[in-house]
């Protein structure tokens, strides 16, 4: 099957779950697969997926939230539990992310692969990194826009096979102004 959010490269690096931070001051890096989405006339969400991290960009006319989630050598290993910040740009009034550890077996993480495979392709946004050599370490992330809420929602994993964790975030970002429509 043909998975226009799938990218195969080597890179794979092997790591604890509790050696990853969650920032939101990290400039956007390069990134080995990227896809956008425009949201309305004003608002774009890119995502950017490395073997290593994760960020996902949002443009609302010339002001940006970038959220990183990756190894950082100039921070202290932090992945929130559950964060709220009021009003945290000009675009947004409230942002909401929480993030979850797991531990499976081999079995039990290739059938949670199988399940992100299903909600990777119903996404109107995915992307992911498979390492080439060991199909089970994967980066990944998709978004929707939620018009009722007003809200654009993504969630990210990131798989790590020697330990059988996989750490999953989800994040809402409720947007100021109504998305006029969905552009691809």
């Amino acid at each position: 099957m043909n998975r226009p959010w799938l990218t195969r490269t080597p890179g794979h690096v092997v790591c604890n779950p509790n050696e990853f931070s969650y920032r939101t001051d990290h400039p956007v890096v390069e990134a080995t697969a990227t896809r956008s989405l425009t949201v309305d006339e004003h608002t774009t969400v890119e995502l950017r997926v490395n073997p290593g991290q994760h960020q996902l960009v949002i443009t609302h006319r010339n002001d940006h939230w970038v959220e990183t989630i990756g190894l950082f050598d100039d921070a202290a290993p932090d992945l929130p539990v559950l964060r709220r910040l009021p009003n945290p740009t000009g675009f947004a009034t409230d942002f909401e992310v929480g993030c979850t550890v797991t531990s499976h077996s081999q079995r039990g993480l290739v059938k949670t692969l199988t399940q992100l495979r299903d909600r990777l392709d119903s996404a109107p946004l995915a992307v992911c990194v498979q390492d080439a050599d060991e199909p089970t370490a994967i980066t990944a992330a998709c978004c929707h826009v939620d018009p009722v809420e007003n809200a654009l929602m993504w969630w990210t994993w990131r798989t790590l096979p020697e330990s059988g964790c996989v750490i999953r975030t989800r994040a809402q970002l409720h947007l100021t102004a109504v998305p006029q429509g969905l552009a691809a």
